[in-house]
């Protein structure tokens, strides 16, 4: 068994899991969907198993194509990154905040690594049931804006947080408050953080009619940025080092009429990005 995953079994309270909103399952859909296309992006056996316990209808999912395959562009960038940085720092520290249902600890573990998995209770709860902590795999039920989370990790690592699904959500006083903590408690720290175009959210309010589930999700989309540069901006120890568009990861992936669309409006391109700063 990999250390920090539990191995697929027969426990019957699996059955009160069946419940989870479709919102928070979306991430580990799209992993699972990707991960048996023989194309697929990448390979997560984890989300598989997951899904598989929960015994999940993939044919009823309301997820649409560009949105699933929006959400495996984000998690091949996060992943790559992710491994640039253990590859520089292999005993390194990842704060994942604000993580869901994410799986990646189970994908990328160099046997060196440690890592941090952060989110509400009730979420945390949830992956208790598929994931064991260990000395250098540990999950915390915090909220991202209440300080204390970072009274809970060790220090003195070299250290990546990840923001994958978060920013966007909270208002701009929030994510310049989380960031604060960050810099206080992590000097040095660096950041991946998916952000979101103006224009994408008001597209997405704009739309959001037509689907209740998508309307309660934009209802919840509180802060854009154009360019991560926006976000280093805030304080002078935080520096821009580079961001990667989520769609022109795997372009080739989206159907041909999403590719003609991103050719003939390439601002769609920049709509989603993941951004990488560092705290001096």
């Amino acid at each position: 068994m990999q250390e920090g995953t539990r191995t697929k079994g027969s426990d019957p309270s699996l059955s009160s899991l069946k419940g989870i909103p479709e919102s928070l399952l979306y991430p580990l859909i799209s992993r699972y969907v990707e991960s048996k296309a023989s194309d697929g992006l990448f390979k997560d056996p984890k989300s598989v198993e997951i899904l598989d316990v929960l015994d999940r209808d993939m044919s009823k999912s309301k997820l649409y194509v560009i949105s699933r395959l929006g959400i495996c562009c984000r998690t091949l960038i996060f992943d790559e990154q992710v491994q640039a940085f253990l590859s520089s720092h292999p005993e390194g520290l990842i704060i994942n905040l604000g993580c869901g249902l994410d799986t990646r600890f189970s994908r990328i573990d160099n046997g060196q690594l440690h890592w941090v998995d952060l989110d509400l209770p009730e979420v945390i709860a949830i992956k208790r049931r598929f994931f064991e902590e260990s000395d250098r795999y540990r999950l915390t039920a915090k909220s991202v804006l209440d300080p204390s989370w970072a009274d809970k990790i060790p220090k003195g690592k070299k250290t990546l947080i990840i923001m994958e699904g978060l920013f966007y959500y909270l208002s701009k006083e929030e994510n310049q408050g989380l960031l604060k903590t960050i810099k206080k408690h992590f000097p040095g720290s660096h950041l991946l953080i998916e952000c979101l175009h103006p224009l994408f959210i008001r597209s997405a309010k704009k739309q959001a009619y037509k689907n209740p589930l998508d309307e309660n999700i934009s209802s919840m989309l509180k802060f854009s940025v154009k360019s991560g540069r926006e976000i280093a901006a805030w304080d002078d120890d935080l520096r821009f080092i580079e961001e990667w568009s989520v769609i022109n990861r795997a372009r080739y992936r989206f159907p041909l009429r999403f590719r003609l669309l991103f050719a003939l409006l390439p601002i769609l391109t920049r709509s989603n990005k993941v951004t990488h700063l560092c705290y001096r």
